[in-house]
């Protein structure tokens, strides 16, 4: 089983930039390290993330080893993010979208059609964004796919609730059991 999380960095880093990307953020990111290790135990997971100052990072590449020059112009990281959201959807059994509204919209919201197009039928959906935000998109389209889908309407810097962390680990431990 193939899970793909999805989620932007944080202003709070360590100094190390040795570290693998989901160590070196911190802060409140601790919360999608923490998911990506738990969904790790039931399912082969990676996790990618959105930095405006490094590019489309994955969770275990160490910061140095970011393109160089990074991504100075965000054209070009949208563009990443919305092939690597194209490219996971294809093949990912458990998709998390952790995104802030602005995020969503440049990425996510671009390529809605083509994401809910892409999607492996009866697959997990789980997309956190502000409540507009997911007004803004067809939910009902993935369902109609025989995908699960859990949204949680993101309230402030949180990025996922607790009752959508565990009604998603309950779903993939269900499904990693089948």
């Amino acid at each position: 089983m193939k899970a793909h999380v999805f989620a932007e960095d944080s202003n709070t880093t360590a100094e190390d930039q040795t570290k693998p990307a989901k160590e070196y953020f911190q802060g409140l990111f601790g919360t999608v390290a923490g998911l990506t290790n738990e969904l790790s135990e039931s399912a082969d997971t990676s996790l990618h993330i959105l930095s405006e100052e490094f590019g489309v990072l994955q969770g275990e590449q160490a910061i140095t080893d970011a393109p160089t020059p990074p991504q100075k112009e965000s054209a070009n990281l949208w563009k990443s993010a919305q092939e690597e959201l194209l490219t996971a959807a294809r093949e990912a059994d458990v998709m998390v979208i952790l995104l802030s509204t602005d995020t969503f919209e440049k990425t996510v919201g671009k390529i809605w059609a083509e994401l809910v197009e892409e999607a492996k039928p009866d697959s997990i959906w789980c997309i956190g964004a502000a409540r507009s935000t997911l007004k803004s998109i067809e939910l009902e389209k993935l369902e109609e796919k025989g995908c699960s889908v859990i949204a949680y309407r993101r309230v402030g810097v949180a990025r996922i609730g607790t009752d959508a962390r565990e009604e998603l680990l309950q779903a993939v431990d269900q499904k990693a059991s089948e």
